[in-house]
Protein backbone atom coordinates (compact mmCIF):
# COMPACT_ATOMS: atom_id res chain seq x y z
CA UNK A 1 0.00 0.00 0.00
CA UNK A 2 1.26 3.31 -1.35
CA UNK A 3 2.22 5.62 2.45
CA UNK A 4 1.97 8.97 0.88
CA UNK A 5 1.25 10.55 -2.54
CA UNK A 6 2.45 14.03 -3.72
CA UNK A 7 -1.09 15.51 -3.61
CA UNK A 8 -1.54 14.13 0.04
CA UNK A 9 1.73 15.73 1.36
CA UNK A 10 0.91 18.98 -0.17
CA UNK A 11 -2.87 18.82 1.66
CA UNK A 12 -1.06 18.05 5.40
CA UNK A 13 1.75 20.56 4.73
CA UNK A 14 -1.07 22.89 3.81
CA UNK A 15 0.40 26.79 4.89
CA UNK A 16 3.42 25.35 6.04
CA UNK A 17 5.00 24.91 1.99
CA UNK A 18 6.85 27.31 0.80
CA UNK A 19 6.54 26.21 -2.91
CA UNK A 20 4.15 23.86 -5.06
CA UNK A 21 5.37 20.37 -4.89
CA UNK A 22 6.78 18.92 -8.49
CA UNK A 23 4.36 16.43 -8.93
CA UNK A 24 4.81 15.83 -12.67
CA UNK A 25 6.59 12.30 -12.36
CA UNK A 26 3.87 11.75 -9.65
CA UNK A 27 5.95 10.16 -7.61
CA UNK A 28 4.87 7.71 -3.99
CA UNK A 29 5.98 7.20 -1.07
CA UNK A 30 6.69 4.44 1.02
CA UNK A 31 8.61 5.32 3.54
CA UNK A 32 9.36 8.72 5.91
CA UNK A 33 12.42 8.97 7.52
CA UNK A 34 15.27 11.60 9.22
CA UNK A 35 18.43 9.86 8.78
CA UNK A 36 20.13 9.88 5.62
CA UNK A 37 22.42 6.52 6.36
CA UNK A 38 19.37 4.49 5.91
CA UNK A 39 18.61 2.69 2.84
CA UNK A 40 15.08 2.98 1.80
CA UNK A 41 12.66 2.39 -1.24
CA UNK A 42 10.98 5.76 -2.57
CA UNK A 43 11.47 7.38 0.77
CA UNK A 44 10.10 10.72 1.82
CA UNK A 45 13.41 11.97 3.82
CA UNK A 46 12.83 14.82 6.13
CA UNK A 47 15.89 17.19 6.61
CA UNK A 48 15.84 18.19 10.49
CA UNK A 49 18.36 20.64 12.12
CA UNK A 50 19.00 18.81 15.12
CA UNK A 51 21.71 20.53 17.97
CA UNK A 52 25.07 18.40 16.75
CA UNK A 53 24.22 17.72 12.44
CA UNK A 54 21.67 19.14 9.89
CA UNK A 55 20.41 17.10 7.74
CA UNK A 56 20.11 19.52 5.43
CA UNK A 57 24.16 18.58 4.86
CA UNK A 58 23.04 15.30 3.71
CA UNK A 59 20.14 15.32 1.51
CA UNK A 60 22.21 14.12 -1.87
CA UNK A 61 23.32 10.94 0.50
CA UNK A 62 19.92 10.46 1.04
CA UNK A 63 18.38 10.42 -2.44
CA UNK A 64 21.49 7.95 -3.33
CA UNK A 65 19.80 6.15 -0.31
CA UNK A 66 16.31 5.88 -1.98
CA UNK A 67 14.50 9.07 -1.22
CA UNK A 68 11.81 10.38 -3.87
CA UNK A 69 11.54 13.56 -2.00
CA UNK A 70 13.34 15.67 0.80
CA UNK A 71 11.02 18.32 2.88
CA UNK A 72 13.46 21.14 3.65
CA UNK A 73 14.19 24.79 5.07
CA UNK A 74 16.82 25.90 2.30
CA UNK A 75 18.24 24.65 -0.82
CA UNK A 76 21.89 23.99 -0.13
CA UNK A 77 24.38 24.95 -2.85
CA UNK A 78 25.54 21.84 -3.85
CA UNK A 79 21.89 20.86 -4.52
CA UNK A 80 20.79 23.87 -6.63
CA UNK A 81 22.50 22.91 -9.80
CA UNK A 82 21.41 18.83 -9.62
CA UNK A 83 18.61 17.00 -10.99
CA UNK A 84 17.37 16.59 -7.43
CA UNK A 85 16.55 20.37 -6.83
CA UNK A 86 13.01 19.28 -8.43
CA UNK A 87 12.51 16.73 -5.67
CA UNK A 88 12.42 19.01 -2.85
CA UNK A 89 9.71 20.63 -0.60
CA UNK A 90 10.16 23.69 0.76
CA UNK A 91 8.83 24.67 4.09
CA UNK A 92 9.21 27.35 6.66
CA UNK A 93 10.15 24.26 9.26
CA UNK A 94 11.11 20.77 8.99
CA UNK A 95 10.06 19.82 12.66
CA UNK A 96 6.31 21.59 12.19
CA UNK A 97 6.21 20.03 8.98
CA UNK A 98 6.84 16.56 10.49
CA UNK A 99 4.19 17.02 13.12
CA UNK A 100 1.56 17.76 10.38
CA UNK A 101 2.51 14.95 8.50
CA UNK A 102 2.17 13.01 11.38
CA UNK A 103 -1.17 14.72 12.21
CA UNK A 104 -3.07 14.44 8.66
CA UNK A 105 -1.87 10.68 9.18
CA UNK A 106 -3.92 9.90 12.50
CA UNK A 107 -6.67 11.88 10.47
CA UNK A 108 -6.95 9.10 8.14
CA UNK A 109 -6.13 6.37 9.56
CA UNK A 110 -8.95 3.67 10.73
CA UNK A 111 -6.48 1.80 13.55
CA UNK A 112 -7.12 1.83 17.06
CA UNK A 113 -4.47 3.60 18.84
CA UNK A 114 -3.11 2.63 22.29
CA UNK A 115 -0.76 4.94 23.37
CA UNK A 116 1.82 4.09 26.44
CA UNK A 117 4.30 5.86 28.43
CA UNK A 118 5.74 4.46 32.08
CA UNK A 119 8.89 5.37 33.97
CA UNK A 120 9.87 1.57 33.42
CA UNK A 121 8.77 -0.98 30.98
CA UNK A 122 7.92 0.89 28.24
CA UNK A 123 9.62 -0.54 25.35
CA UNK A 124 8.62 -4.24 26.58
CA UNK A 125 5.15 -3.75 26.97
CA UNK A 126 4.74 -2.53 23.75
CA UNK A 127 6.23 -5.17 22.10
CA UNK A 128 4.17 -7.37 23.53
CA UNK A 129 0.86 -5.56 23.07
CA UNK A 130 2.34 -5.81 18.85
CA UNK A 131 2.61 -9.39 19.07
CA UNK A 132 -0.55 -10.15 20.62
CA UNK A 133 -3.07 -7.64 18.70
CA UNK A 134 -0.63 -9.21 15.75
CA UNK A 135 -3.03 -12.23 15.65
CA UNK A 136 -6.29 -9.42 15.78
CA UNK A 137 -4.98 -7.69 12.51
CA UNK A 138 -2.39 -5.48 10.46
CA UNK A 139 -0.76 -4.10 13.12
CA UNK A 140 1.95 -1.13 13.65
CA UNK A 141 4.13 -0.24 16.40
CA UNK A 142 6.98 2.47 16.35
CA UNK A 143 10.32 0.82 16.05
CA UNK A 144 12.73 0.58 18.46
CA UNK A 145 12.21 3.35 21.67
CA UNK A 146 11.43 5.94 18.91
CA UNK A 147 8.61 7.60 21.60
CA UNK A 148 10.00 11.41 21.73
CA UNK A 149 9.24 14.98 20.09
CA UNK A 150 10.92 13.71 17.14
CA UNK A 151 10.24 9.77 17.62
CA UNK A 152 6.29 9.75 17.79
CA UNK A 153 5.48 11.90 14.93
CA UNK A 154 8.30 10.02 12.88
CA UNK A 155 6.47 7.02 13.40
CA UNK A 156 2.97 8.33 12.95
CA UNK A 157 3.98 9.22 9.60
CA UNK A 158 5.22 6.12 8.91
CA UNK A 159 1.34 4.68 9.84
CA UNK A 160 -0.88 2.84 6.86
CA UNK A 161 -3.70 3.80 6.65
CA UNK A 162 -5.37 0.32 6.32
CA UNK A 163 -4.00 -0.44 9.79
CA UNK A 164 -6.25 -1.84 12.27
CA UNK A 165 -4.50 -1.44 15.26
CA UNK A 166 -1.32 0.76 16.27
CA UNK A 167 1.06 0.95 19.11
CA UNK A 168 2.96 4.01 20.19
CA UNK A 169 5.03 4.25 22.98
CA UNK A 170 5.45 7.69 24.39
CA UNK A 171 8.90 9.21 26.32
CA UNK A 172 9.60 12.36 28.40
CA UNK A 173 12.19 13.92 30.68
CA UNK A 174 10.41 17.06 31.49
CA UNK A 175 6.69 18.23 31.96
CA UNK A 176 4.79 19.56 29.03
CA UNK A 177 6.36 17.04 26.62
CA UNK A 178 3.91 13.96 26.24
CA UNK A 179 1.04 16.50 26.22
CA UNK A 180 2.31 17.29 22.69
CA UNK A 181 2.76 13.54 21.27
CA UNK A 182 -0.83 12.30 22.81
CA UNK A 183 -2.68 14.95 21.27
CA UNK A 184 -0.94 13.78 17.69
CA UNK A 185 -1.73 10.41 18.24
CA UNK A 186 -5.15 10.54 19.85
CA UNK A 187 -5.05 7.58 21.39
CA UNK A 188 -8.13 5.09 22.02
CA UNK A 189 -6.27 3.74 24.77
CA UNK A 190 -3.83 5.24 27.07
CA UNK A 191 -1.80 3.49 29.39
CA UNK A 192 0.62 4.27 32.38
CA UNK A 193 2.60 1.18 32.97
CA UNK A 194 4.13 2.67 36.50
CA UNK A 195 5.50 5.56 37.91
CA UNK A 196 9.08 6.28 39.79
CA UNK A 197 12.71 8.02 39.85
CA UNK A 198 13.54 7.93 36.42
CA UNK A 199 14.74 11.18 35.00
CA UNK A 200 14.02 12.87 38.84
CA UNK A 201 17.47 14.81 37.86
CA UNK A 202 14.62 16.94 36.01
CA UNK A 203 11.72 16.60 38.30
CA UNK A 204 10.87 17.98 42.19
CA UNK A 205 9.99 14.74 43.10
CA UNK A 206 7.77 11.54 41.91
CA UNK A 207 5.03 13.02 42.19
CA UNK A 208 5.42 15.61 39.47
CA UNK A 209 7.02 12.73 37.52
CA UNK A 210 3.61 10.87 37.94
CA UNK A 211 1.75 14.53 36.46
CA UNK A 212 4.54 14.47 33.35
CA UNK A 213 3.05 10.83 32.51
CA UNK A 214 -0.50 11.78 32.97
CA UNK A 215 -0.58 14.55 30.31
CA UNK A 216 -0.86 11.27 28.20
CA UNK A 217 -4.68 11.52 29.12
CA UNK A 218 -5.02 14.48 27.56
CA UNK A 219 -5.50 13.22 24.11
CA UNK A 220 -7.67 10.42 24.76
CA UNK A 221 -10.63 9.82 22.27
CA UNK A 222 -14.16 10.35 23.66
CA UNK A 223 -14.98 7.13 25.41
CA UNK A 224 -11.26 6.44 24.81
CA UNK A 225 -10.16 3.98 28.37
CA UNK A 226 -7.50 5.13 30.33
CA UNK A 227 -5.87 2.10 32.11
CA UNK A 228 -3.11 2.72 35.52
CA UNK A 229 -1.07 0.28 37.47
CA UNK A 230 -3.12 -0.51 41.10
CA UNK A 231 0.31 -1.78 42.56
CA UNK A 232 1.91 1.57 42.12
CA UNK A 233 2.43 4.07 44.74
CA UNK A 234 0.89 6.93 43.29
CA UNK A 235 -2.27 5.26 41.69
CA UNK A 236 -4.46 7.25 43.54
CA UNK A 237 -2.71 10.49 42.66
CA UNK A 238 -3.09 9.24 38.78
CA UNK A 239 -6.66 8.01 39.47
CA UNK A 240 -7.55 11.90 40.41
CA UNK A 241 -5.99 12.96 37.07
CA UNK A 242 -7.77 10.81 34.85
CA UNK A 243 -10.98 12.10 36.43
CA UNK A 244 -9.51 15.46 35.73
CA UNK A 245 -9.76 14.53 32.19
CA UNK A 246 -13.62 13.92 32.58
CA UNK A 247 -12.78 10.38 32.09
CA UNK A 248 -15.09 8.24 34.68
CA UNK A 249 -16.18 4.83 35.77
CA UNK A 250 -16.05 2.01 32.92
CA UNK A 251 -13.40 4.13 30.81
CA UNK A 252 -11.06 3.98 33.74
CA UNK A 253 -9.45 0.53 34.08
CA UNK A 254 -6.51 -0.95 36.57
CA UNK A 255 -4.43 -3.86 36.77
CA UNK A 256 -1.98 -5.18 39.41
CA UNK A 257 -1.29 -8.02 41.68
CA UNK A 258 -4.03 -5.83 43.96
CA UNK A 259 -7.66 -7.36 44.54
CA UNK A 260 -10.19 -6.32 42.72
CA UNK A 261 -8.01 -4.91 40.33
CA UNK A 262 -9.97 -5.18 36.52
CA UNK A 263 -7.19 -7.43 35.48
CA UNK A 264 -5.61 -8.75 38.34
CA UNK A 265 -2.94 -10.85 37.95
CA UNK A 266 -2.56 -13.98 40.84
CA UNK A 267 0.50 -15.51 40.42
CA UNK A 268 3.62 -15.93 38.32
CA UNK A 269 5.43 -18.86 38.36
CA UNK A 270 8.86 -19.55 35.99
CA UNK A 271 8.51 -22.51 34.54
CA UNK A 272 12.43 -22.63 32.86
CA UNK A 273 14.84 -19.98 31.46
CA UNK A 274 12.71 -18.28 29.29
CA UNK A 275 9.31 -19.17 30.33
CA UNK A 276 6.73 -17.62 32.76
CA UNK A 277 3.00 -19.18 33.48
CA UNK A 278 0.73 -16.60 34.46
CA UNK A 279 -1.99 -16.97 36.33
CA UNK A 280 -4.86 -14.06 36.28
CA UNK A 281 -8.29 -13.24 37.18
CA UNK A 282 -10.42 -10.40 34.54
CA UNK A 283 -12.89 -8.30 36.08
CA UNK A 284 -13.44 -10.13 39.78
CA UNK A 285 -14.77 -13.26 37.71
CA UNK A 286 -13.18 -14.80 34.63
CA UNK A 287 -9.98 -17.30 35.10
CA UNK A 288 -7.96 -17.59 32.92
CA UNK A 289 -4.08 -18.61 32.03
CA UNK A 290 -1.21 -17.93 29.71
CA UNK A 291 2.59 -18.65 28.82
CA UNK A 292 4.76 -15.57 28.23
CA UNK A 293 8.74 -16.56 26.49
CA UNK A 294 10.17 -14.27 29.04
CA UNK A 295 11.27 -14.81 32.68
CA UNK A 296 11.37 -11.52 33.76
CA UNK A 297 8.99 -10.53 36.36
CA UNK A 298 8.42 -6.90 35.42
CA UNK A 299 7.92 -7.97 32.03
CA UNK A 300 5.86 -10.22 32.67
CA UNK A 301 3.72 -8.71 35.31
CA UNK A 302 3.20 -6.20 32.28
CA UNK A 303 1.70 -9.00 30.35
CA UNK A 304 -1.50 -8.05 32.31
CA UNK A 305 -1.83 -4.85 29.95
CA UNK A 306 -1.88 -7.33 26.73
CA UNK A 307 -4.92 -8.77 28.32
CA UNK A 308 -6.48 -5.90 28.90
CA UNK A 309 -6.02 -3.94 25.79
CA UNK A 310 -7.25 -7.37 24.01
CA UNK A 311 -10.14 -7.79 26.42
CA UNK A 312 -11.16 -4.33 25.91
CA UNK A 313 -10.63 -3.10 21.72
CA UNK A 314 -9.21 -6.64 20.43
CA UNK A 315 -11.25 -9.79 18.45
CA UNK A 316 -10.18 -12.63 20.09
CA UNK A 317 -8.84 -12.80 23.52
CA UNK A 318 -7.45 -16.41 23.39
CA UNK A 319 -5.48 -16.03 19.83
CA UNK A 320 -4.03 -13.09 21.28
CA UNK A 321 -2.72 -14.54 24.55
CA UNK A 322 -1.63 -18.02 23.04
CA UNK A 323 0.99 -15.91 20.83
CA UNK A 324 2.41 -14.83 23.98
CA UNK A 325 4.63 -18.10 24.64
CA UNK A 326 6.58 -16.78 21.50
CA UNK A 327 7.49 -13.76 22.61
CA UNK A 328 11.36 -13.08 24.00
CA UNK A 329 13.30 -10.66 25.21
CA UNK A 330 15.22 -8.63 23.29
CA UNK A 331 19.54 -7.76 23.95
CA UNK A 332 19.58 -5.37 27.06
CA UNK A 333 16.76 -6.09 27.88
CA UNK A 334 16.39 -9.01 29.95
CA UNK A 335 17.25 -11.58 27.87
CA UNK A 336 18.74 -15.03 29.02
CA UNK A 337 21.88 -16.88 27.40
CA UNK A 338 24.42 -19.37 27.89
CA UNK A 339 28.13 -19.04 26.86
CA UNK A 340 30.72 -21.45 26.88
CA UNK A 341 33.89 -20.08 28.44
CA UNK A 342 37.03 -21.44 28.65
CA UNK A 343 35.26 -24.79 29.31
CA UNK A 344 33.03 -22.74 31.88
CA UNK A 345 29.63 -22.93 31.05
CA UNK A 346 27.79 -19.07 32.34
CA UNK A 347 24.19 -18.24 31.77
CA UNK A 348 24.10 -14.40 31.25
CA UNK A 349 20.97 -12.22 31.92
CA UNK A 350 21.63 -9.07 29.55
CA UNK A 351 19.89 -6.57 31.04
CA UNK A 352 22.39 -3.68 30.19
CA UNK A 353 20.15 -1.19 27.95
CA UNK A 354 18.97 1.08 30.80
CA UNK A 355 18.63 1.21 34.40
CA UNK A 356 16.54 2.79 36.63
CA UNK A 357 16.06 1.88 40.94
CA UNK A 358 12.88 -0.07 40.03
CA UNK A 359 14.09 -1.86 36.87
CA UNK A 360 17.43 -2.65 38.61
CA UNK A 361 15.66 -4.60 41.84
CA UNK A 362 13.06 -6.02 39.77
CA UNK A 363 15.94 -7.64 37.82
CA UNK A 364 18.05 -8.95 40.54
CA UNK A 365 14.93 -10.83 41.88
CA UNK A 366 14.26 -12.21 38.37
CA UNK A 367 17.71 -13.26 38.28
CA UNK A 368 18.20 -14.51 42.22
CA UNK A 369 14.45 -16.93 41.09
CA UNK A 370 16.76 -18.26 37.96
CA UNK A 371 19.45 -18.81 39.90
CA UNK A 372 16.99 -21.48 42.21
CA UNK A 373 15.32 -22.59 39.66
CA UNK A 374 18.35 -23.41 37.42
CA UNK A 375 19.98 -24.54 40.39
CA UNK A 376 23.35 -22.26 39.51
CA UNK A 377 26.06 -22.44 42.02
CA UNK A 378 26.93 -19.18 42.02
CA UNK A 379 25.48 -15.42 41.31
CA UNK A 380 27.55 -12.66 40.01
CA UNK A 381 25.99 -9.36 39.05
CA UNK A 382 27.78 -6.37 37.76
CA UNK A 383 25.71 -3.19 38.36
CA UNK A 384 26.33 0.15 36.54
CA UNK A 385 25.85 3.96 37.57
CA UNK A 386 22.40 4.57 37.35
CA UNK A 387 22.59 8.61 35.26
CA UNK A 388 19.74 11.37 35.21
CA UNK A 389 19.20 11.12 39.09
CA UNK A 390 20.55 14.72 39.90
CA UNK A 391 21.04 15.58 43.34
CA UNK A 392 18.60 12.63 44.62
CA UNK A 393 21.40 10.41 43.18
CA UNK A 394 23.69 9.30 45.64
CA UNK A 395 20.39 8.80 47.72
CA UNK A 396 19.13 6.34 45.34
CA UNK A 397 22.60 4.63 44.86
CA UNK A 398 22.81 3.90 48.48
CA UNK A 399 19.53 2.62 48.47
CA UNK A 400 20.35 0.17 45.83
CA UNK A 401 23.01 -1.14 48.03
CA UNK A 402 21.60 -1.67 50.88
CA UNK A 403 19.29 -3.62 48.68
CA UNK A 404 22.10 -6.11 47.58
CA UNK A 405 23.30 -6.24 50.64
CA UNK A 406 20.11 -8.08 51.44
CA UNK A 407 20.88 -10.40 48.97
CA UNK A 408 23.39 -13.32 48.84
CA UNK A 409 25.13 -12.86 45.96
CA UNK A 410 28.36 -14.27 45.47
CA UNK A 411 30.29 -11.41 43.25
CA UNK A 412 28.95 -7.94 43.33
CA UNK A 413 31.26 -5.61 40.04
CA UNK A 414 30.10 -1.52 40.59
CA UNK A 415 30.90 0.29 38.03
CA UNK A 416 31.14 4.25 37.98
CA UNK A 417 31.68 7.10 40.11
CA UNK A 418 28.15 6.85 41.57
CA UNK A 419 28.39 3.33 42.80
CA UNK A 420 31.65 3.57 43.68
CA UNK A 421 31.04 6.77 46.20
CA UNK A 422 27.32 4.74 47.68
CA UNK A 423 30.03 1.85 47.71
CA UNK A 424 32.48 3.71 50.36
CA UNK A 425 29.62 3.83 53.13
CA UNK A 426 27.78 0.61 52.48
CA UNK A 427 31.22 -1.62 52.00
CA UNK A 428 29.97 -4.53 50.54
CA UNK A 429 31.18 -8.07 51.03
CA UNK A 430 32.56 -9.68 47.82
CA UNK A 431 32.57 -6.14 45.97
CA UNK A 432 34.96 -4.96 43.74
CA UNK A 433 34.90 -1.33 42.07
CA UNK A 434 35.62 0.19 38.70
CA UNK A 435 35.36 3.27 37.31
CA UNK A 436 34.35 2.26 33.65
CA UNK A 437 32.93 -0.91 31.82
CA UNK A 438 35.74 -0.82 29.80
CA UNK A 439 37.99 -1.80 32.67
CA UNK A 440 35.40 -3.87 34.46
CA UNK A 441 35.45 -6.42 31.52
CA UNK A 442 39.12 -7.09 31.58
CA UNK A 443 39.17 -8.71 34.60
CA UNK A 444 35.78 -9.69 34.47
CA UNK A 445 36.47 -13.43 32.87
CA UNK A 446 38.68 -14.25 35.52
CA UNK A 447 36.00 -14.26 38.37
CA UNK A 448 33.85 -16.38 36.33
CA UNK A 449 33.13 -19.95 37.48
CA UNK A 450 31.49 -23.40 36.11
CA UNK A 451 27.96 -23.31 36.42
CA UNK A 452 27.81 -19.41 37.08
CA UNK A 453 24.70 -16.97 36.43
CA UNK A 454 25.25 -13.25 35.67
CA UNK A 455 23.27 -10.19 35.93
CA UNK A 456 24.48 -7.44 33.92
CA UNK A 457 22.48 -3.69 34.06
CA UNK A 458 22.97 -0.06 34.34
CA UNK A 459 22.18 2.96 32.31
CA UNK A 460 23.15 3.58 28.77
CA UNK A 461 25.74 5.96 29.86
CA UNK A 462 27.76 3.26 31.61
CA UNK A 463 27.71 0.80 28.46
CA UNK A 464 27.49 -2.27 30.53
CA UNK A 465 26.88 -3.80 27.32
CA UNK A 466 31.05 -4.22 26.97
CA UNK A 467 31.61 -6.65 29.60
CA UNK A 468 29.32 -9.22 27.96
CA UNK A 469 31.05 -8.31 24.12
CA UNK A 470 34.06 -8.69 25.82
CA UNK A 471 33.01 -12.23 27.06
CA UNK A 472 31.33 -13.25 23.69
CA UNK A 473 34.91 -11.69 22.39
CA UNK A 474 36.92 -14.42 24.51
CA UNK A 475 33.97 -17.10 23.89
CA UNK A 476 34.69 -16.86 20.31
CA UNK A 477 38.51 -16.70 20.72
CA UNK A 478 37.77 -20.38 22.14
Amino acid sequence: MTLWTTKEIAEALDNELKNSINNSKNLLMENVFIDSRKKVYAGLFIALKGEHTDGHKYLLQAFENGANFAIVEQIPDEIKNSDFVSRLILVKNTYKALDKLAEFSRKRAKAKIIALTGSVGKTGTKEILKLAFSTQGKTFANSGNLNNHIGLPLSLSNLEADCEYAIFEMGMNHLNEIIHLTKIARPHVAIITNVGPVHIEFFKNEQEIALAKSEIFAGLEENGVAILNADNIHFEFLKKQVESYKIKGLNLISFGHKNHSDYQINEITIADSSLAKIEATIKDSKKISYTIGCTNQAVSFNSIIAVACLDLIGKDLNSGLAILKNFSSSEGRGKVSDIIINGKKITIVDDTYNASILSMKAGLQNCEKLKNILHKKRMICALGDMLELGEKSLEIHREILDFVKEKNFDKIILVGAQMNQANQDKKLKNSTNYPDSTSASVEFVELLNDGDIVYLKGSRGTKMEKIIEKLTLKTSAH
